[in-house]
């Protein structure tokens, strides 16, 4: 009778023990989940202040983008590198969950098309200085900073008309191809395809890949009003300054490009002399 009612007991116990586990499972698994981000996260921001050990010509990621994340110069080159706190990171992750893995991995190539962008290859498979692991780490940071700056700008809210706005849009509109995707991520261009863009805040590009029939009104327009010269170049070159042929740059209307995205990108532009 006494081991049956140690049965009973222990059957009882075992029972409660497994109701109070299930129970429990899931807040103790979302907790031990919200640790592990917290250490990759802090891995991360360990990660994005060092060197590249590996490759000691190459600067690390905060000697481009910043100590914080928030754009910086590359080295002496003139180039600015990109406010990874962009809302539009973000808008790209909801396309390609994987964007900024990718960057990261395979370098500025992935979203510029430029083999030359100054933003290495980072990933061991393609002889960077990453294992996966640490890619991981970084990819978590940035997508968190991405995040974090989509979740405090309201839905529709216009951008402000400064040059790290237009930075923004320079690298990263999703509404209609990004200038960085032809243009690169340094602004050099790609030479006879895509022209350098670098000094456009001193005097116009007039060495085009494709010649243009207004290349005098172009000169003159950029002279009397270089942000009004950029708004009809980029707004449709084609009807401003070539009769309406193509001439490679395709028209971004207020549908592709916002007047308010547009001024800031101009505002950037109007920077690099």
């Amino acid at each position: 009778m006494r081991l049956k009612t140690l049965g009973v007991v222990l059957i009882t116990a075992v029972s409660l023990f497994g109701v109070f586990y299930w129970v429990t499972d899931t807040p103790r698994r979302d907790s031990n989940l919200a640790t592990e981000q917290q250490n990759l996260l802090a891995y991360g921001k360990e990660l994005f202040a060092l060197p590249d050990t590996l490759h000691p010509a190459n600067p690390g990621c905060a000697q481009c983008h910043g100590p914080e994340g928030k754009g910086g110069q590359v080295g002496d080159t003139g180039v600015k590198a990109p406010n990874l706190h962009s809302p539009s990171i973000a808008t790209k992750l909801q396309a390609n969950s994987h964007y900024v893995n990718l960057v990261i991995r395979f370098g500025g190539v992935v979203v510029s098309g430029n083999v030359k962008s100054p933003m290495p290859a980072w990933s061991a498979e393609v002889g960077g200085a990453l294992n996966v692991q640490e890619i991981d780490a970084l990819t978590a940071l940035v997508e968190s900073w991405a995040k974090a700056a989509a979740a405090s700008v309201p839905a529709g809210t216009p951008p402000p008309n400064t040059a790290a706005a237009g930075d923004d849009v320079f690298h990263n509109l999703t509404t209609a191809p990004a200038c960085a995707s032809c243009h690169g991520q340094d602004l050099a261009g790609v030479p006879n395809t895509y022209p350098n863009l670098q000094k456009i805040g001193s005097a116009p590009v007039t060495d085009l890949p494709t010649p243009i029939s207004g290349l005098a009104k172009l000169q003159a327009d950029y002279k009397a009003d270089p942000r009004k010269f950029l708004e009809n170049w980029i707004r449709d070159s084609a009807k401003n300054y070539n009769g309406g042929a193509a001439t490679g740059m395709p028209a971004y209307g207020p549908d592709a490009l916002s007047d308010a995205q547009l001024q800031a990108l101009i505002t950037f532009l109007l920077e690099h002399k």
